[in-house]
């Protein structure tokens, strides 16, 4: 047994048979509880079929060891004519109809006989994940063919966008840095718009899901995640419609808003670690304090619909637009920034972080996080100044959104929030 998997021990050939005839039961499993009202022996395929076809792989991949793979691919060839054949005889005309067949069932055999011959052939834990994704896309009939139905055109229109910025043009970009210090590196500024984008999009549709008939606090968490200052404005046009939602939709803007600080600090620790540091505790006091707040406020909240007009101020669920806008402001930024700290020092980088928070907070961290990493001189606690200043400035504009659409009271309410939540962040890095 040696010389058939060399390195491997002969014990080890046991237990892939065994995977492919597991692999073989488990679809077998799954096919025969979606017939299971056929009556017995009416079906194509059962438990028994297929756990035959799982263990036929597995015997003509052990064959092909043996004595060549030229009787691997000869079985294989045959299984598969086989398996077309089957399907063909079943688009037979009954009494003068055509049977309305699907392919699902012939696929999943075929599947099923390619990963008998992996699991003897190739990497176990691989071929039982592959098992394990199909037994899922196969029951998963139900739920693709509802959310196919409810899918709106410009849904998919996003989601082949999305598809298209990432998958085919992301790749091609160089990786590398161009202009003066090589602060330009195009393929980093592009996975910045995909992932704004990709956040936008799955921000979009677990709204769309989960946030139909729930609460303002849980529009706050799942908004977040798209975009905070989306969310601010979604939720300023609803309290002007419904000014009695005041308090459940202030408790959602702060808890946004407490997501995007823990994005930011993610995002910083990723780009560049030692910066956390003195960036951790400011913002993890401030997002304590605003989602504090927002349990608060949420007490004295009504239970509140979230109609599909709040789903619409959302915007596309891709939101491309605005993320090429980020883009275009964080190549400026960029620039701004390594030009003002080489010339101006810290007074200009914190200027530049403070205009650019008026926008977001994103490019700040990005810009701040390749001066430090690139040894420009820029301590990471001048980092970390520069953006809690974004931070507190794109804050800042949140209670102006509030007030420009809900009017001063609501304003007023979000300041007494974010400025508590200023008072402590400033705090936290003074202590650091």
């Amino acid at each position: 047994m040696t010389d058939l998997l060399p390195g491997e021990d002969p014990g080890i050939l046991y237990q892939r048979l065994a995977l492919a005839l597991g692999i073989g039961l488990v679809v077998g499993l799954e096919r025969g509880w979606q017939e299971r009202d056929t009556v017995a022996g009416a079906n194509a395929a059962g438990v028994r079929t297929f756990a035959l076809m799982g263990f036929l792989g597995g015997l003509a991949g052990l064959a092909g060891l043996i004595v060549s793979d030229l009787l691997t691919l000869v079985v294989s060839v045959g299984f598969f004519a086989f398996v077309i054949a089957a399907y063909i005889i079943g688009l037979r005309p009954v009494d003068g109809r055509v049977p309305d067949k699907g392919m699902t069932t012939e696929v999943a055999a075929l599947i099923t006989y390619l990963l008998g011959v992996l699991a003897v052939r190739g990497d176990m834990t691989l071929t039982a994940v592959c098992a394990v994704v199909l037994v899922a896309l196969l029951n998963l009939k139900e739920p693709i063919h509802k959310a196919l139905q409810q899918l709106q055109a410009f849904e998919l229109q996003a989601a082949i966008k999305l598809l298209l910025i990432s998958v085919v043009v992301l790749p091609f970009l160089p990786n590398k840095g161009y202009g003066p210090s090589e602060i330009w590196n195009p393929f980093e500024f592009w996975w910045m718009v995909v992932l704004i984008s990709a956040l936008s999009f799955l921000g979009y549709f677990a709204i769309r899901i989960v946030g139909t008939k729930t609460g303002p606090l849980i529009m706050g968490a799942l908004g977040g995640l798209a975009s905070s200052t989306a969310l601010t404005v979604s939720a300023s046009r609803f309290v002007a419609k419904v000014p009695s939602s005041a308090p459940g939709f202030v408790g959602a803007i702060a808890l946004s808003a407490a997501m995007s600080f823990g994005r930011t600090l993610l995002l910083a620790a990723a780009l560049y670690p030692p910066m956390t540091v003195a960036l951790a505790t400011p913002l993890v006091l401030a997002g304590i304090t605003c989602v504090l707040a927002a349990l608060l406020f949420q007490r004295g909240a009504k239970n509140i619909d979230i109609s599909d007009g709040i789903l619409a101020d959302m915007g596309s669920p891709d939101d491309f637009g605005t993320a090429l806008k980020f883009g275009v402001i964080l190549v400026l930024v960029v620039t701004l920034a390594h030009f003002a700290n080489q010339f101006l020092g810290e007074g200009g980088l914190y200027s530049v972080a403070a205009l650019s928070g008026l926008v977001d907070v994103d490019a700040v961290t990005l810009s701040v996080a390749r001066l430090s990493d690139a040894g420009e001189g820029l301590a990471s606690e001048i980092a970390a100044l520069a953006i809690l200043i974004a931070v507190m400035v794109n804050t800042a504009v949140k209670v102006a959104i509030g007030g420009y659409f809900a009017g001063a009271a609501f304003a007023r309410r979000l300041g007494a929030v974010f400025f508590t939540a200023f008072g402590m962040a400033i705090a936290g890095f003074l202590l650091i």
